[in-house]
């Protein structure tokens, strides 16, 4: 985008009906026939008349949304709320740290990742390594598993 070319607004919406009137509205700018956006969506025939219409047989979902927006040459932006920010700082106390969990809670384990744990040997590798040695190396292990954490969430 060039300097000075500011993205043109099509709607603002704080719901899932604003979102679809927002949406009506782009198709409607944009002069396209039902069969035309389900065309260019990908989605089934008659889809985007369910999506859009007045009686909604259907709601936009995680599969839809994507070709959905794409169809009609928009992209969603969150953006904060100032007002509703300094409201929900009045009222919100500050969470409790100790209680925060682990972005990540839940470790898939693959057929693919079970052989390679397989072939790591478990104990076998710490065969002949004196405790003290085996904890510095696994202190080394978190530390860096730590580091690169912290850079792909773009901590510092």
């Amino acid at each position: 985008m060039a300097e000075g070319d500011a993205p043109k607004v099509i709607g603002e919406f704080s719901d899932y009906n604003g979102m679809i009137a927002a949406l009506r509205a782009r198709a409607a700018e944009l002069n396209l026939s039902g069969e035309t956006i389900d065309a260019v969506s990908g989605l089934p025939s008659r889809y985007s008349a369910k999506l859009l219409g007045p009686h909604q047989l259907r709601r936009i979902g995680a599969t839809s949304l994507g070709p959905f927006l794409g169809a009609l040459a928009v992209r969603c932006l969150i953006i904060e709320d100032k007002a509703a920010l300094e409201r929900l700082r009045r009222q919100a106390r500050p969470r409790n740290g100790s209680s925060v969990r682990a972005t990540c809670t839940l470790l898939i384990v693959t057929d693919k990742r079970w052989r390679r744990l397989q072939k790591l040997g478990g104990k076998a590798r710490w065969n002949g390594i004196p405790k003290a040695q085996r904890s510095q190396i696994m202190r080394a292990v978190r530390a860096a598993r730590e580091r690169k954490r912290r850079e792909q969430n773009g901590a510092p």
